[in-house]
């Protein structure tokens, strides 16, 4: 009994590192989607395996009390550098994330609108004061406190828009 017992725990600990393992395979699949060697390379990309790419690594570093809920509706191919797309997408997830005190919930949507591809990030955060809108893209402003944003993020985030014709 004492050998089936044993067995069992080691057929349970090797189940463990297996699953493990998938992940591991999982997340640097992952990460390497995510970073795409080929920087300044502009592709035929499918923008909502982007997204789910850029959902999962955020995942890791948003609190668990926040849910991420995919939205996508299918989408033709978009000619973009994925990997700075990828760069904007997760910086307005982080952002989303930062807006949500409690437990919460962002969004992450895509559609398309006539000629367009429209990717929406919506949080159910208290939304942005009227008194800040103005100067979300103000090069350095922040709301954060000091030492927790550099006032870059948006910014940088509307001018790989703007270079990849969004």
């Amino acid at each position: 009994d004492c050998d089936d017992a044993e067995a069992t725990l080691a057929a349970r600990m090797l189940g463990d590192v297996q699953h493990g393992l998938e992940q591991m395979r999982e997340l640097v699949e992952n990460l390497r989607d995510f970073t795409r060697l080929d920087r300044a390379k502009v592709v035929g990309t499918d923008l909502n395996r982007a997204l789910r790419t850029v959902i999962y690594i955020a995942k890791s570093a948003i609190p668990g009390r926040i849910q991420m809920v995919e939205d996508f509706t299918e989408l033709p191919l978009l000619e973009c550098n994925p990997s700075q797309l990828n760069q904007v997408f997760l910086n307005l997830i982080n952002n989303a994330a930062q807006a949500i005190p409690y437990e919460g919930h962002i969004r992450v949507r895509s559609r398309v609108e006539g000629r367009e591809i429209r990717v929406d990030v919506i949080d159910s955060g208290g939304g942005i004061p009227q008194d800040v809108m103005p100067h979300i893209f103000d090069t350095y402003f922040t709301t954060k406190a000091a030492g927790v944003g550099t006032g870059l993020g948006l910014p940088i985030a509307r001018d790989i828009d703007r270079n990849q014709g969004g």
